[in-house]
């Protein structure tokens, strides 16, 4: 198994109270955080060297015999 070399960057530690009151948001407001979330690990996954080499053996047509 590989393991990730990187982590993605941590803004901020939540309190058990942050995280509370972040559950008592509106679901639209939530949803825009996550999405901001979503944004952020889309560019850590698709940056640096791990993910052109797995392009390189992922990548390619399917050749049958």
């Amino acid at each position: 198994m590989i393991l990730p070399k990187k982590t993605a960057k941590v803004d901020q530690e939540l309190s058990l109270d942050q995280r509370r009151a972040y559950m008592q948001l509106p679901p639209e407001e939530r949803w825009k955080h996550l999405a901001t979330q979503a944004a952020q690990m889309v560019e850590h996954y698709t940056q640096g060297p791990e993910r052109t080499e797995r392009i390189a053996w992922q990548g390619g047509d399917i050749v049958e015999p």
